[in-house]
């Protein structure tokens, strides 16, 4: 065990021995005083990582036995029977992220229907210790939201509440999925300012991890947040908003990586409905870094693509259309896909009908050939660099439409956020950074596949969002790299390579005074003890992290909302 585990042991120990104090004492006792009311442990000095994470089981934990309270008669104790839930639960659930990179099986999951039934199901388990982490549609690549001994759904919580036009603000429910409050927000002439490349995120978990689109004018998401309901187990269910009484909580509370409370309703302000003239091309290292100050400081939204073992950067903007604008023709698919059809066919002759395939589809079936060889995986990233140049082109559409993407098959994942200057004046650190992580891969041969994907936003006002900054005019880079999953049978061969391309990542972004974002970083990635003290020395870097947990010992005082990513990152 290491010394976290020692400490813990030590403290059951500890606490089982006040236990059998008390229950002699209670024994000599004549006659035996009636029990007191539950009540919980001392909680750990803040991190949460300490005694009660660990130890808080569903039966059987030391928090349990004091929880429920202890009798003794005779010289013999037992245990009250313990309170029943106040809704049913689904017992034994398989759950896994998005990719299927984290699994567990969860003892239970409730899945409240109501305002009261989720407020009662949180009361119930502070006052039992029993862990309900909130989980929306489990897209976080990290597994964020999955803890094995207890989980809650918000699935059931996902209606539109209200539209207010004149304001420009839409109110609805936690589980309410981004692509249905777009839905909503469409019938009025408004949308949403800037949101992911997928739109199936349920509001409550995008915006707890801080989640972006691109724009190095547009800020993460959680600086769209005007209003929230909090429902918390320390201080019952709390409304907060900026020109409230709780601002500063309210600013704490947008980014809590869902350990402070749940989040039940939020009011998010809209801008009206917008088409985009959408611009793709390719250039070189050399060219984007004399053009990419313009660029940011031109264009609405800016997204790079870098593709290793090649000199090729993908440059998309977009801007608002003009009108009476009209997009430049592309060249048709069939020819845009023709060097990747031409090297799978090189590579293996036998690989059939090829027509009808589009680029995902012919990309994938090219790497799943040899995936962790990082020679053939430079040619196919060489092929693909050639269907970028040959898909320059134009198209102009609504926001809705532009804006989201096809982010490929099942991958690893792990982006950071580092400063990069401020919009009137980019550092260029956003450049050399990616510059060097290409050297890196170079250097060590990673099967590196295409693309280094490179966003932006202005700062965010939330203590906890990775783009925090108290200066206006900051704005922050967003660099992902991935590998993709081809096949089952060599998936656990892909998950260690990645895991040294990670680590090469991590330390980088470290660096460049960076970290990562909250739905993405691992602790698989961080592994020894080390590599996790360097992560959380970042984070108590870059965040406030005491105030933070002192916020949440006040909020979740007996961490039924935490797992074991939240406690140890998340270390004061």
């Amino acid at each position: 065990p290491d010394v976290a585990e020692m400490a813990m042991m030590f403290h059951r120990q500890r606490c089982l021995r006040q236990l059998h104090q008390v229950a002699r004492a209670t024994a000599s006792a004549t006659p035996p005083a009636p029990s007191p009311p539950p009540q919980p442990l001392p909680a750990a000095a803040c991190s949460h990582a300490g005694s009660d994470a660990h130890f808080k089981a569903d039966a059987g934990s030391i928090a349990g036995l004091a929880a429920l309270g202890l009798a003794a008669a005779g010289g013999a104790y037992y245990l009250r029977p313990r309170e029943p839930p106040p809704l049913e639960a689904d017992k034994s659930v398989a759950m896994s992220n998005w990719s299927g990179t984290h699994t567990i099986t969860a003892s239970r999951v409730f899945a409240p229907e109501s305002q009261k039934e989720l407020e009662d199901i949180i009361s119930w388990a502070n006052r039992v210790g029993a862990k309900i982490r909130p989980i929306g549609t489990g897209l976080s690549p990290n597994g964020l939201a999955l803890e094995p001994r207890g989980m809650l759904s918000m699935a059931q919580l996902d209606g539109i509440v209200s539209v207010d036009k004149k304001a420009q603000t839409i109110t609805v429910r936690a589980g309410a999925r981004v692509s249905q409050i777009l839905e909503e927000l469409q019938k009025h002439n408004l949308t949403l300012e800037n949101f992911s490349s997928i739109t199936e995120q349920q509001i409550g978990g995008w915006t707890q991890t801080s989640a972006h689109g691109t724009g190095a004018r547009i800020p993460t998401v959680d600086e769209m947040i005007t209003r929230m309901t909090l429902v918390t187990p320390g201080k019952g269910t709390l409304e907060l908003s900026a020109q409230g009484g709780n601002a500063d909580l309210f600013y704490w509370a947008r980014v809590g990586m869902g350990t402070l409370g749940i989040v039940s309703e939020v009011t998010l302000k809209c801008i009206p409905r917008y088409t985009l003239h959408e611009k793709t091309y390719c250039t070189s290292v050399e060219e984007l870094r004399k053009n990419h100050a313009h660029l940011l400081q031109t264009y609405r939204h800016v997204r790079y693509m870098w593709i290793p073992y090649t000199d090729t950067v993908v440059v998309v903007v977009s801007d608002v259309a003009k009108p009476g604008a009209v997009a430049e023709k592309g060249l048709p698919d069939i020819t845009r896909v023709k060097p990747l059809q031409d090297l799978l066919r090189e590579l293996d002759p036998n690989c059939g009908n090829l027509e009808g395939d589009n680029f995902a589809q012919l990309r994938e079936k090219l790497l799943v050939l040899d995936p962790l060889n990082p020679k053939h995986v430079a040619k196919v990233n060489r092929a693909e660099a050639e269907f970028w140049r040959l898909s320059a082109g134009e198209r102009i559409d609504d926001s809705t439409a532009i804006l989201g993407f096809e982010c490929g098959g099942s991958q690893w994942v792990l982006e950071n956020c580092f400063p990069c200057g401020t919009i009137d004046k980019p550092s260029l650190a956003d450049i050399d950074y990616v510059e060097e992580i290409k050297r890196t891969i170079e250097r060590e041969g990673i099967a590196a596949a295409s693309p280094i994907e490179q966003r932006w936003t202005s700062r965010s006002s939330s203590p906890m969002s990775p783009a925090y900054s108290e200066q206006a005019g900051d704005i922050f880079s967003w660099v992902g790299v991935i590998m993709y999953i081809t096949s089952e049978d060599r998936a656990p061969a892909i998950k260690a390579k990645f895991r040294e391309y990670a680590e090469r990542h991590a330390d980088l972004t470290f660096q460049y005074g960076g970290v990562f974002h909250w739905a993405k970083v691992d602790l698989d990635f961080h592994r020894g003890s080390q590599r996790l003290a360097a992560l959380q020395s970042q984070f108590r870097k870059r965040f406030d992290v005491k105030g933070f947990c002192e916020v949440r010992e006040a909020l979740d005082p007996n961490n039924i909302f935490g797992n074991k990513l939240t406690d140890q990152a998340l270390k004061a």
